[in-house]
């Protein structure tokens, strides 16, 4: 089966000028449902005279865009290439197009006819700028409609130098909307893998101005390119940097609350194996973390090569899942999400059975999608929805 205006389009009942505003007024990919769970979702290129187009989905066994590897086919008689996939009607999945000219050098490129949405642009690199395919049966996220809505927050910006790395970095802080005094304790969050078009103080704001969290800070914490790949993998020193030397330096300059329960720390990926590795290890300073997608099956010591050395491999238990299952219950809340369609589901299940076991204050979800910003944008609003809820009257959680 192939969407009806292709059908029109290829069948000369509809012009390319025609069916261009069809694409313009519904939008891109085109979805048509083909049972109660599943639907046909067609891709739709211009990509010009030899030019091959294929597609990449951040769904599959790599941390990334996965080639699906079918080449777009040519519409007779127009410029279109089109490509139609059947799958499960709940997802909501990042996805770019690779083009390929005669010379078979290729060129990842978002769709031209869903332009990547606002805060697209993010610290990896390969994630960044793509397009968002959202299926009809995808769980909303109308948090991050309204901060996609939402004109950008004030940001402040300054370098923090660190002793302990011997490095300088950027930091990004946005406080809440309205007015605080000096002598305010505002809970705060600090997001790894900062940049100043990071999602979450326009989720945040939108949060705060329907009443439903408490006013908090969101502190960007900037992460130094390949350095990322050593400072998050459970280092020590960057979590003492964070605990001595940006926690200091925070409330110095802003009215930032110092009991941990209302100091969280979040990250995506590696990002969000750091932030349960350093609350788990410095519960008086972080008493929440917020794991999205987190790297919990990480340890030094995985690492595979080929041949007979791996008759005699021993897989050791992960860093993350060893360290909370060697220490005692910490007093530290945990809010975990992980994609049902990625490779670290089984390690982020495994960990939250440990979490439970050991009596951890945790919530743990699963989305219909892969390691992927386009959702950890919109999750981060339950993250936060976790954490800081409006107190009641008493003053107890709400």
């Amino acid at each position: 089966m192939s969407d009806p205006s292709v059908e029109k389009l290829s069948t000369g009942e509809w012009s390319t000028e025609r069916f261009r505003r069809h694409l313009r007024e519904t939008g891109t990919p085109l979805v048509e449902r083909v049972s109660a769970d599943e639907v046909e979702v067609t891709f739709v290129d211009e990509p010009g005279d030899d030019t091959t187009v294929t597609l990449s989905v951040v769904i599959g066994p790599r941390i990334g865009f996965n080639p699906v590897g079918t080449e777009f086919a040519p519409v007779a008689g127009t410029p279109f290439r089109v490509l139609t996939l059947r799958t499960r009607s709940d997802l909501r999945f990042s996805y770019v197009f690779v083009r390929r000219g005669p010379t078979g050098e290729g060129e990842q490129v978002p769709d031209p006819f869903n332009p990547p949405p606002r805060f697209s642009e993010c610290s990896v690199e390969r994630f960044s700028g793509a397009s968002v395919a959202v299926l009809p049966d995808a769980v909303p996220l109308p948090w991050l409609d309204r901060a996609e809505a939402r004109p950008a927050p004030a940001m402040d910006s300054a370098v923090l130098a660190s002793e302990f790395l011997g490095n300088e970095r950027r930091v990004w802080v946005s406080m809440p909307p309205g007015e605080f005094a000096d002598e305010s304790a505002l809970p705060f969050v600090i997001q790894l893998d900062g940049t100043p078009d990071h999602s979450a103080p326009s989720v945040r704001d939108a949060l705060v101005e329907a009443g439903l969290i408490r006013p908090c800070a969101v502190v960007l914490v900037d992460q130094l390119g390949p350095r990322r790949y050593e400072e998050l993998l459970c280092d020590p020193a960057f979590s003492r940097m964070l605990v001595e030397e940006l926690l200091p330096w925070l409330h110095h300059r802003y009215p930032l609350a110092r009991d941990p329960a209302d100091v969280a720390l979040a990250g995506e990926s590696f990002g969000g194996l750091c932030a349960g590795w350093t609350a788990l290890h410095h519960p008086t300073t972080f008493g929440n973390a917020i794991l999205q997608s987190p790297s919990c099956g990480y340890h030094p010591g995985l690492t595979w090569g080929t041949g007979a050395g791996e008759l005699l491999h021993r897989t050791p238990v992960p860093t993350l899942i060893a360290d909370f299952l060697a220490a005692e219950t910490a007093p530290i809340r945990v809010f975990h999400d992980v994609g049902e369609l990625e490779r670290s589901l089984t390690h982020s299940r495994w960990l939250d059975h440990v979490l439970t076991g050991k009596g951890y204050d945790t919530r743990y979800r699963e989305f219909a999608g892969g390691h992927d910003y386009a959702w950890w944008r919109g999750l981060f609003a339950d993250a936060l929805l976790w954490c800081f809820p409006l107190r009641s009257g008493d003053g107890s959680r709400a």
